[in-house]
């Protein structure tokens, strides 16, 4: 497969997915306009739009047995780095997973690594109506930093890899998951309210992307070393670059 057709079946893959977020945000404002309270439900009609592109790309690809496995290698390493600091809501080095398994295994698979990541350890720290937006916000952060982390002169300085990679949790996971907040809890939509929540975000959002960055700073250059050594050894997930 030429670079000219993955590039060009990535940008589909993203058309696809803005018109399915704005197809569930428009769905989730009906309801409140309506005075309806199936929010979850128009909630996971988002999830379910957002992940089919990307799964039905993934299946295409007739992924091979060990590269099923590094997936759940990292989805389940995303996982209890998420467990491990339950007692500290804002300290989670799961992004920096998520940011590492796209940087070399792809955005698809980042966005794959991180909703998948979110909805099973949302078995730990409980299923919700934020459980839609939050495996959208992480799969975006995974998306977004496949693609960002092509640039070599970004992923190869660790403190770029570190200062991008929180951005990017900052500026998606917290966008997002603030604006499910919003969405699901004001009752009357205005710039006021809208202001007012991510405010009060801020300070989680800022904690939670700078535990992102100290994990890439730290730990980014040798995970992102040894997932190489893995893929190139056994010819990995070569068609999502």
């Amino acid at each position: 497969m030429s670079a000219k057709s993955i590039t060009r079946r990535g940008a589909v893959t993203a058309l696809l997915l803005l018109g399915f977020l704005l197809s569930g945000a428009a769905l989730i404002l009906l309801e409140l306009r309506s005075g309806g309270t199936r929010y979850y439900l128009a909630a996971a009609l988002i999830v379910l739009f957002a992940l089919l592109p990307f799964a039905v790309s993934f299946e295409r690809r007739y992924p091979s047995a060990r590269e099923l496995a590094v997936l759940a290698v990292m989805i389940a390493m995303a996982v209890a780095s998420r467990a491990a600091f339950y007692a500290l809501p804002s300290v989670k080095p799961l992004g920096a997973i998520v940011v590492v398994t796209a940087v070399c295994l792809g955005p698809q698979t980042g966005f794959l690594t991180g909703a998948a990541a979110m909805l099973i350890s949302n078995f730990i720290f409980g299923q919700g109506q934020w459980t839609p937006f939050q495996m959208l916000g992480m799969g975006a952060v995974g998306l977004a930093a496949g693609y960002l982390f092509r640039i070599r002169a970004l992923r190869e300085n660790r403190i770029l890899l570190a200062l991008c990679g929180g951005l990017l949790c900052l500026v998606l996971y917290g966008g997002i998951v603030d604006l499910s907040t919003v969405l699901i809890y004001s009752d009357e939509l205005t710039w006021s309210k809208t202001a007012a929540v991510y405010a009060a975000g801020l300070p989680f959002n800022l904690t939670h992307a700078g535990t992102m960055a100290a994990v890439l700073l730290i730990a980014g250059k040798p995970l992102i070393g040894k997932l190489e050594r893995i893929k190139t050894k056994y010819g990995l997930f070569q068609q999502n670059k």
